[in-house]
This record gives structure tokens, sequence and C-alpha cells, in this order.
């Protein structure tokens, strides 16, 4: 499960065996929520997340979406070869 991206104490993982649709898992204190990548950034699993953090949580997505989907990219067709 390697860890893609650390921003304000969320940490974005990515399971390279993991199946579409695009999506990253964020885990902070103990907590895991599951995000879908593709418009509109939906929470698929809000993982204990209050929505202050749900919404602290997408707004880092979006802002950095086409980084977090060209690794999921990257993680998700290395695992296909």
């Amino acid at each position: 499960m390697p860890t893609v991206l650390r921003v304000s104490g969320y940490q974005f993982v990515m399971f390279s065996s993991d199946h579409p649709p695009p999506h990253v898992h964020v885990r902070r204190e103990g907590k895991l929520a599951k995000i879908g990548l593709e418009e509109p950034i939906e929470i698929i699993r809000t993982g204990g997340f209050n929505s202050g953090d749900q919404g602290k949580i997408i707004e880092i997505i979006r802002e950095n979406r086409d980084f977090l989907l060209s690794e999921w990219n990257r993680l998700y067709l290395a695992d296909k070869e």
C-alpha cells in the first residue's frame, strides 16, 4: 500500500492490486476513508472522518487530482502488466 501523498497530516495511499474506478484511500489517526477520483469527486466510505475532515480531504484531492490520477493509473496498469 504505497503512500502517494502526505498533506496536513493526511496520508493518501493506493493499493497496486486495487480495482476501478480510480480512487484513493486516506488515513489519519486510525481512520481510513475511500474517495473516488472521477468527477464529481465523492466520498465512497467516510471511515470515521467528520464533515470538516471530509471537506478538507476533498479540497486536497481537488488540488492534487491530476497527480493522484496519474499515480493510480501507474500503479493499476503496472499491476496488470
